[in-house]
């Protein structure tokens, strides 16, 4: 009767560490950072209404974000820390800028980055076009609101 008493306890043991060991090695499921980015975002204009003609897309693959709608057909940005930062840090718009001398040259966005507070994401990025005879660099902020 000892032998049976010891067999089962050994079992009882021999199950329990395997259970625990299952569950140990089971993947957690733990929220993936990109996701508070991903959707669709409406730009919240500075009197606090929407500007439905004004959004941007973010959408992920792996491990990078695609922002798409937003002046430029796409951008390419990879999360790191509390935000995200373009891939190229010059991105041409592909529109004209005209400046006070009436010389036109392309706009582009310089050190595109952004951050997601609650429902709002932040843009930031500096305007910059250069003509042969005039130079116009802006810093902007936009914030939008998600859908």
């Amino acid at each position: 009767m000892k032998k049976s008493y010891t067999n089962s306890i050994c079992t009882l043991l021999v199950l329990c560490t395997f259970a625990l060991l299952v569950s140990s090695c089971s993947k957690k499921s733990e929220p993936d950072p990109l996701d508070q980015y991903v959707g669709s975002w409406t730009q919240v204009l500075p009197n606090g209404q929407l500007n439905p003609s004004n959004g941007v897309t973010v959408s992920k693959s792996g491990n990078t974000l695609l922002l798409s709608d937003f002046l430029i057909t796409s951008i390419k940005a990879t999360v790191s820390g509390s935000g995200f930062q373009a891939d190229n840090k010059n991105l041409a718009t592909g529109q004209p800028y005209q400046h006070p001398d009436n010389s036109v040259s392309e706009l582009y966005l310089q050190n595109l980055s952004g951050s997601v507070t609650g429902d709002k994401l932040t843009l930031r990025f500096t305007a910059f076009s250069q003509s042969r005879t005039m130079t116009f660099k802006y810093d902007d902020s936009l914030v939008f609101q998600k859908q």
